[in-house]
């Protein structure tokens, strides 16, 4: 029973560095044209097998979608494009987004969390208290 088999083309293309955006656009429209090509092809009085099969002739070799998505340079993800720019972006989003990692992960201890956040700005506001005195007591002597 033929069927569209779109995993090697979602692998070669990710591999070449398209965007997975435009992958995975690009295989829902395919399958939906392979769908609607066998719907027609039922509706005209094939069975299953034989609509299925027609249908992937009318479509052609899946290679030849991916050398149509090759050659359009603006399909590829932008740290294939710039890889010097994803080399630096990356890291930093990562080291970005460590403080934000355990309040995702502590949601459901929202109330330790709290008490943590009024610990610390207590803290400062203590620190900042004692800097503002020992300033104060600097420039009155």
């Amino acid at each position: 029973m033929p069927r569209l088999n779109v995993a090697a083309l979602r692998n070669e293309l990710l591999r070449a560095g398209i965007s997975p955006t435009h992958v995975r656009r690009t295989l829902t429209e395919l399958n939906e044209h392979f769908e609607d090509l066998v719907d027609e092809r039922l509706i005209a009085g094939c069975d299953r097998d034989e609509a299925e099969q027609q249908a992937l002739q009318s479509l052609g070799p899946m290679t030849d979608v991916a050398t149509a998505m090759l050659d359009q340079p603006q399909l590829k993800s932008w740290a294939w494009r710039w890889p010097r720019v994803a080399v630096v972006v990356y890291p930093l989003a990562c080291v970005a987004a460590l403080p934000v990692v355990p309040l995702i992960v502590g949601v459901e201890h929202a109330e330790s969390i709290t008490r943590w956040t009024l610990g610390l700005l207590l803290a400062a506001l203590v620190t900042a208290t004692m800097f503002l005195v020992l300033q104060l007591a600097i420039t009155l002597t």
